[in-house]
């Protein structure tokens, strides 16, 4: 790896963590809770963007390292959060909202799966 690849990640990371922001902020503001709608549909949008990536990165193998290190790790990675998504289920359980962690885990997992599955397939 490159001093460039590296410099590329770091700055494809930096615009995922403004965009992860800018993003939760708009979400927020359209609707009455600013979690987890926020990090539920940042993190459904950073599946179906990773599997297109990773479809259009496996019928263009030229570009693979490229899309795969800058984009999917840098940008994708920076953008979506696991973290916060369990520190919310945390907090809604802390909270007594044992259904709402409910939906919000399970949605996440089987709605995360299902957008993945439509980028991959959108090619």
């Amino acid at each position: 790896m490159t001093p460039w690849d590296l410099f590329s990640i770091g700055a494809a990371g930096a615009l995922g963590a403004l965009a992860r922001y800018g993003v939760g902020v708009a979400v927020a503001r359209r609707t009455s809770l600013a979690y987890p709608p926020s990090t539920f549909f940042i993190n459904i949008a950073g599946a179906f963007l990773l599997g297109l990536s990773a479809a259009h990165a496996a019928s263009n193998p030229g570009i693979q390292s490229i899309e795969k290190n800058v984009f999917q790790i840098g940008f994708l990675g920076a953008f979506t959060t696991f973290s916060t998504f369990t520190v919310e289920a945390v907090r809604l359980i802390e909270d007594g909202e044992w259904l709402r962690c409910g939906v919000y885990v399970g949605g996440s997992a089987i709605v995360g799966l299902l957008a993945c599955a439509l980028g991959f397939h959108a090619l």
